[in-house]
């Protein structure tokens, strides 16, 4: 009896979600089992099969669900952060995405005339930074591939 105890104790006290799901599930298909066939054999070895691939589904859609949230919630913050960004902030962040990529030379920053303040409002909340080429020859300023992406998507939505 003190080992059936020790189970639902264990049962119970588990905060593993996929193994939760994985247990109620197991445990009503081995219920309905015997319930259907009275035969707590049968019941047993439908709880028994059902319980890993039952623990593996819940747990790989519960992953997925936890990733489009994250993926989500990044999105939105990043939109709110350029929502938030200032005219010459925008306008560097636009010769970005105008230039089709996430790096642009010295070169290309110093004749396109932007704001010094402005690149390097950029490089303080970490979305523009220094790089060099793969050739390493060029010295290039490199812009976050999420917020290129956001930008570039809210360039398209904005008139």
């Amino acid at each position: 009896m003190e080992s059936i105890d020790k189970w639902l104790e264990k049962v119970y006290s588990e905060n593993d979600f996929g193994r939760g799901i994985a247990t109620s599930l197991s445990g009503a298909v081995g219920l309905a089992s015997y319930l259907y066939s009275d035969d707590w054999v049968i019941a047993f070895f439908s709880l028994v099969i059902i319980f890993p691939v039952a623990r593996i589904v819940a747990t790989a859609l519960n992953e997925r669900s936890k990733v489009k949230i994250t993926n989500n919630l990044q999105h939105k913050q990043l939109v709110d952060v350029f929502q938030r960004l200032s005219k010459e902030e925008l306008r560097v962040i636009r010769a970005f995405t105008e230039s089709g990529g996430t790096a642009l030379t010295f070169r290309q920053i110093n004749e396109l005339d932007l704001s010094t303040p402005a690149i390097e409002s950029l490089v303080q909340r970490e979305l523009l930074w220094t790089s060099v080429t793969s050739d390493l020859m060029t010295e290039t300023f490199a812009l976050d591939t999420d917020f290129f992406d956001v930008a570039k998507s809210m360039a398209k939505t904005s008139p």
